[in-house]
């Protein structure tokens, strides 16, 4: 049935309007229909409900769509008047989704994604793409990396005008482009490391090639070209051409070249801040006493935007402070927070939400009236997409109420999602071990190593607590279990986690009772041990045919390989441990050398002592000490 009535609404609305509807009457019930009229003004929004009518007063066509999620909860709820006005604090938030560490999300997705995003009231949407884009003249350009083609992010693009959304690209142009490094064909651009060959003319014609194809695929004339932690800029193939020179005069006239091209296409760039504050400091970026010299601003060019991200300080002082660095060192400048899903398969989002609200009020004080929030995938984009839509709700309601507690979310997120608050802060769960609770260490996500660390090296046994772990994730997989039995459109998300929390429940002292066993000469509780790793490699696959679900529900295909050989990996490995200690049971081998070796910390105190959980996100560190 319809519940909300279009007929009256502007016509200019209608398509986006009719996308929205059909998200928001999809877990609608009742004989109820709502009659929604559309009035533009010049400020503000203003929404409100008589019986089975109502008016959404809007200056922005993303206010608009708020209105829709608005009067959805209210008839959620129930009610039969209501009326809500809101101004917005911030000229622009954007949402900033990783499609680079493997994870492209699907365009399907991505129009689910948008549609969410418009109903809490975002004007922008950033897809970040490192090389996931075809560039003409360039075959090798994302190649097997699921990149976009044009087609595909010129439809992407309508679609999310028609919902107030503008996409904004967000590129590199000067690091993290590693991955078109693994072909020959990009050796002319190389300087090293993840680096572009700043001052070569092959450079600038793919930098140029690049911005051509945004403008040829996106409305918006704003751009987002990266540019940042390039600390070996000018260190290779530079230094051998052109000999050694300051990074940063390096940088400067690379970005002079970079804003031209840009201007070319009639964009507007922003960047990346933290080279500039590296530079000044030394290596620093959130250090607290910066000395900016007039030199200094002068390199800093007019016409582009300083992004200050900070996913990370925990006290309202850095980020005032580093705010006021920013406004005295250049004229334009926004602000990039973080939706914590880059630490593995679990998100970090009460440590978002925390640090968020600190970094909102400041952004606010300041007159910040650029925010994004970023939503990264580091090292292979294990964790659902979906994970943090928490976080993305709070930003929301900071920008249209200023109110950002979790009991002035939770209605806005079930009626613009479909998801409940209070479920999803239970995704954290497989992270916050009983030695890291909320708010924990600042980036510690234990449930990623325990994962991945192989059972007879034990690199970080001296950081499991035996006594607490194993019952703590026998509780988060059946609380996470029970919420994925209720079914809904995030059942998958929660189904994966919890059964990463049964692998987990089984895995996590394996190392510890294998090495207690072998100390011991106890060879029965060794063939225990072994016996259990083959029970795990069996959780393990389970797990990997759930995350396989979720993946291709979310994303396209490219950067899948990676986790099946990681999973496949861990599988295999298991079953090899448990082999190499049933040899030695029974008698085959003479010793168990991995086992031979004393366990170190990774971490330790000043007084040695370890420290726990470690913040390591390093897969290929995590499953060996030695060259994967």
């Amino acid at each position: 049935m319809e519940i909300f009535n279009l007929a009256h609404i502007d016509p200019s609305l209608m398509t986006g309007a009719l996308s929205a509807a059909e998200y928001l009457e999809r877990d609608m019930t009742g004989d109820r229909c709502i009659e929604i009229t559309s009035k533009k003004s010049g400020s503000g929004l203003s929404v409100r409900l008589d019986g089975d009518r109502a008016c959404i007063t809007y200056s922005r066509t993303s206010e608009f769509f708020r209105g829709l999620g608005i009067i959805k909860e209210w008839i959620t709820q129930n009610c039969q008047s209501a009326a809500k006005e809101e101004q917005a604090v911030f000229e622009h938030l954007t949402y900033m989704a990783d499609c680079s560490r493997n994870a492209v999300c699907s365009p399907d997705f991505v129009r689910r994604l948008i549609i969410k995003l418009s109903l809490m009231g975002y004007d922008r949407l950033m897809l970040y793409t490192e090389d996931t884009y075809e560039v003409e003249g360039y075959p090798y350009f994302g190649h097997f990396r699921g990149r976009y083609s044009k087609q595909e992010l010129q439809e992407l693009d309508r679609f999310a005008a028609a919902l107030g959304i503008e996409m904004v690209p967000c590129i590199q142009t000067l690091a993290h482009l590693n991955a078109i490094f693994r072909w020959p064909a990009f050796e002319p651009v190389h300087d090293t490391g993840d680096i572009l060959f700043c001052g070569s003319e092959d450079t600038y014609s793919l930098i140029e090639a690049m911005v051509r194809t945004w403008s040829e695929t996106f409305q918006s004339r704003t751009i987002n070209i990266g540019m940042d932690e390039a600390e070996m800029i000018g260190r290779g193939a530079y230094l051998n051409r052109f000999g050694y020179e300051e990074r940063i005069d390096i940088m400067e006239r690379h970005l002079h070249r970079v804003l031209e091209i840009c201007e070319k296409y009639g964009y507007t760039a922003m960047m990346w801040s933290d080279m500039f504050f590296k530079m000044i400091s030394g290596g620093e970026y959130y250090g607290r006493e910066f000395h900016i010299t007039e030199d200094i601003k002068k390199k800093i060019p007019a016409n582009v935007e300083l992004l200050y991200w900070d996913y990370y300080s925990r006290d309202e002082e850095t980020y005032d402070q580093m705010m006021k660095y920013h406004r005295e060192l250049a004229g334009n400048v926004g602000f990039a927070g973080g939706a914590w899903k880059w630490n593995g398969y679990a998100p970090l989002i009460s440590h978002s939400m925390q640090v968020s609200r600190l970094a909102l009020r400041q952004c606010e004080k300041h007159g910040i009236t650029n925010v994004l929030v970023t939503g990264w995938g580091d090292d292979g984009g294990e964790a659902s997409q979906s994970a943090v839509l928490p976080v993305l709700s709070l930003f929301a309601e900071f920008n249209y109420t200023r109110a950002a507690g979790d009991r002035d979310l939770a209605p806005r997120l079930l009626a613009c999602t479909g998801a409940v608050l209070e479920d999803f802060l239970k995704l954290d769960n497989p992270n916050l071990t009983p030695d890291n609770p909320m708010p924990g260490k600042m980036s510690a996500a234990p449930a990623r190593y325990l994962l991945y660390q192989d059972v007879l090296m034990g690199i970080y046994d001296c950081h499991v607590d035996a006594q607490t772990y194993p019952e703590h994730y026998r509780r988060c997989a059946k609380e996470l279990r029970a919420i994925a039995e209720k079914g809904g459109e995030y059942a998958p998300v929660f189904g994966t986690l919890a059964l990463l929390s049964e692998v987990l429940a089984r895995k996590v002292t394996l190392g510890l009772d294998a090495k207690a066993a072998y100390d011991a000469e106890d060879r029965a509780a060794l063939l225990a041990t072994a016996e259990s790793c083959i029970k795990t490699a069996g959780l393990v696959e389970q797990f990997k045919h759930a995350l396989k679900e979720q993946w291709f529900a979310e994303n396209k295909c490219f950067g899948y390989e990676v986790l099946d050989i990681r999973l496949g990996g861990l599988m295999e490995r298991l079953k090899s441990c448990a082999a190499r200690m049933t040899d030695y049971a029974e008698g085959k081998i003479a010793c168990l050398e991995e086992l031979e070796e004393t366990r170190l910390p990774v971490l330790t105190d000043k007084d040695g002592h370890p420290i726990s959980p470690v913040c390591d996100n390093i897969w290929r560190q995590m499953v060996s000490a030695s060259v994967v």
